[in-house]
């Protein structure tokens, strides 16, 4: 039974070290993806026992996640964990994260942060369920938490899951992708830490959360074209159409053309004719896919 927990870290050279020492105790081998860290974060890594895999400059954490899981899966992992570099989570709570999936048979195990989020502090417990809420319009999850990157994966998990993100909408395109495989998922409660003394992350909330609505949208385009895309479309068509056809009739009855009925027919026409034009190319793609 081979236990690997995997690190994304990005200039975390402070707070690594102790997760990854506190890690060790729970698994076989902890794996450290330094995605173009400019600080010591590989060699802290490395000094604390942890294998390293190195990335040149910074390319996402959905890219560092893609490492990751593909050293998983070549060294035929049984279980693995992945936690964060920068202390947030505590490595001592790893063993129930595994307890499902070796007891129970789940795939995947989300830590869920909102269990007890009194401690969390307000904005990022509005920016979090914002992100969940649209999250669910990309497939059916029953979760709470589907931000959450302290998660444990079975080795079916990790062989079967496929993502494109490269950036931080990766923990969702996980949960869609896994929902639409039939993976078994549940929740466990984790506690978080908000104030390690240290600065827990590389960017600023607004920028992080619009980086994972910019995923989450091209997900719902993909997975759900002509209900998000199709239906719009339809419904400008249909307005443009009014707007054409008061155009012409207030033509015939007046002489004069009205510019504003016409700007207005024109843009919705054409909109919605993209919109309805890229959910049937975006709807194929799919069937395509599932095929």
């Amino acid at each position: 039974m081979l236990k690997l927990v995997c690190i994304p870290a990005f200039n975390e050279e402070k707070p690594i070290v102790d997760v990854i020492k506190k890690s060790l105790n729970y698994a076989d081998r902890v794996v450290v993806c330094d995605d173009g860290s400019t600080d010591l974060t590989s060699e802290q890594a490395k000094n604390a026992g942890a294998i390293v895999l190195k990335h040149e400059k910074n390319m996402g954490k959905g890219h560092a996640m893609k490492s990751l899981f593909r050293y998983a899966k070549d060294i035929d992992a049984d279980v693995v964990v992945t936690i964060d570099g920068d202390g947030q989570f505590l490595p001592e709570q790893i063993p129930n994260l595994i307890e499902p999936i070796l007891e129970n048979n789940f795939d995947i195990v989300i830590g869920n942060r909102f269990s007890d989020d009194k401690e969390m502090p307000s904005y990022r417990k509005a920016g979090n369920k914002m992100l969940d809420t649209i999250t669910k319009l990309a497939a059916e999850l029953p979760f709470s938490d589907t931000q959450s990157g302290f998660r444990s994966y079975s080795k079916k998990a990790i062989q079967s899951i496929s993502f494109s993100t490269n950036g931080f909408g990766v923990d969702s395109e996980i949960l869609v992708d896994a929902v639409n495989k039939g993976l078994k998922i549940t929740e466990k409660k984790v506690t978080v830490l908000y104030n390690t003394g240290e600065k827990t992350s590389t960017k600023d909330p607004v920028s992080h959360s619009m980086s994972v609505i910019a995923s989450l949208l091209e997900l719902i385009a993909i997975h759900h074209p002509l209900k998000y895309l199709g239906i719009p479309g339809m419904i400008l068509l249909i307005v443009g159409l009014g707007f054409a056809t008061y155009a012409i009739s207030n033509f015939n009855e007046t002489g004069n053309f009205s510019l504003p009925s016409i700007l207005t027919a024109m843009s919705s026409l054409i909109i919605g004719l993209i919109l309805l034009l890229m959910s049937v190319v975006l709807y194929s793609i799919s069937a395509t896919r599932k095929t």
